[in-house]
């Protein structure tokens, strides 16, 4: 149950947001209605989950993907970026109980974390991997930061009902990631901050060390230049590879990039929309004949 559980996020002011009052309460009011809506429907919500065909039938669990289930956030690109912040924490919790209940499920025998920076690529690889067939009906995924404490509590969960754990980072160069990043904010409504990124990649290689110290486990490393060149590695002998830099380190270069990559990748969305725009009106046009 995640009832009394999900956190409210406490740096909703005008000043912390640069938003007018009045955004800001519609943004309280929306974490209200969220909290209420996920504590009151937590079983409705995993189940649309479940059906949700990303999700193969409940086996991938992500908090991102469990934004799906709220029609809030999903009615438009707008509303994404709007309510990406607030609809979190109860995603969090949902996506928490639903690995709670396929961890303990008999039929699951393993467990696969996926990792990385935002902007990786991880949705997109568990899905071929799925889809190749590689993955049997017993194996779970779990898609998450695995810098988090609750990271080492899953996992301990999972050793203690005896099943398999498999370790799978997804390495992006730095340039990859925030490129990555700013089209998924254009094209989905769901980017991520240059702090989160920097956040991640820098606690990475340790949180691998000692989550592999802890539970000795299997870990595969997809390095990547670009989206279709991936090098994959296995074992932690190759763990250098997620090396990127300290936290101020990183930070510095993925600002940079942002500034760099930004218009070139706005200016490639808009006219993209311009020319979905142009299909639609000949479309209606078509229609109308």
């Amino acid at each position: 149950m995640i009832k009394g559980k999900i956190r409210r996020l406490n740096n909703l002011t005008p000043e912390a947001l640069n938003k007018t009052p009045e955004e800001v309460q519609r943004l309280i009011d929306a974490q209200e209605f969220i909290i209420n809506d996920a504590e009151e429907n937590e079983e409705l919500h995993i189940q649309k989950y479940n059906g949700l065909e990303s999700s193969f039938n409940g086996k991938y669990i992500c908090a991102d993907l469990m934004k799906e289930t709220f029609p809030i956030y999903t009615e438009s690109i707008e509303s994404r970026k709007r309510y990406s912040e607030v609809v979190h924490n109860s995603c969090a919790c949902l996506a928490a109980e639903a690995f709670e209940r396929q961890a303990k499920s008999p039929d699951v025998k393993k467990c696969i974390f996926l990792t990385g920076v935002p902007g990786a690529g991880k949705s997109y690889l568990i899905q071929s991997i799925v889809f190749s067939g590689v993955l049997g009906t017993n194996i779970m995924v779990y898609e998450g930061d695995v810098t988090t404490p609750s990271i080492k509590e899953k996992m301990q969960m999972l050793k203690d009902q005896g099943k398999d754990i498999m370790l799978l980072v997804v390495n992006p160069t730095l340039e990859l990631a925030q490129a990555n990043a700013i089209r998924r904010h254009f094209e989905i409504g769901r980017g991520a901050s240059s702090q989160t990124m920097a956040r991640i990649m820098s606690k990475l290689p340790n949180a691998v060390r000692e989550l592999n110290e802890e539970f000795d486990l299997a870990v595969g490393i997809y390095n990547k230049k670009t989206n279709y060149d991936t090098y994959n590695t296995v074992g932690m002998e190759n763990i250098e590879s997620l090396e990127h830099g300290t936290y101020d380190e990183i930070l510095a270069n993925l600002l940079q990039l942002r500034e760099e990559l930004l218009p070139t990748i706005k200016e490639e969305f808009e006219k993209k929309k311009l020319a979905d725009e142009e299909v639609v009106e000949e479309f209606e046009k078509g229609r109308g004949r």
